[in-house]
């Protein structure tokens, strides 16, 4: 769970609970909820080429949804969700060369003993 700020109002802190997580071509795809306390709702956030942030909310008409945009700003709201998805160590990606890295080959490693792998290739 991350904790992104506090509503202007009542001082409730709003947090986003990913649910899901998943790499999305060069860039990354988080599906959680967001919430205030008052207020849960679906959201979905991408990170990488396009970044967006989808409300399931907003398209669904759920309950409730109004008014916790009207708790908080809807720009600011959406600016903290993608950085905090973008400072996540463990979900990060890079843009640079998604399917290689620069290591250089250490060669293949072998977990059996050495003299069962000697008489299979003799």
């Amino acid at each position: 769970m991350i904790y992104i700020g506090t509503t202007q109002d009542n001082g409730s802190a709003i947090y986003f609970d990913i649910h899901a997580a998943e790499r999305q071509g060069r860039g990354m795809r988080f599906c959680g909820t967001l919430g205030d306390g008052s207020y849960e709702g679906e959201v979905l956030v991408e990170v990488g080429s396009n970044d967006c942030v989808t409300f399931a909310d907003a398209w669904l008409g759920g309950s409730g949804f109004s008014e916790f945009m009207d708790r908080c700003s809807a720009d600011v709201l959406e600016r903290a969700l993608l950085d905090s998805v973008r400072e996540m160590p463990f979900f990060q990606s890079r843009t640079s060369q998604p399917h290689s890295h620069s290591f250089p080959c250490l060669g293949s490693g072998v977990a059996e003993s050495l003299p069962l792998w000697n008489s299979c290739i003799r």
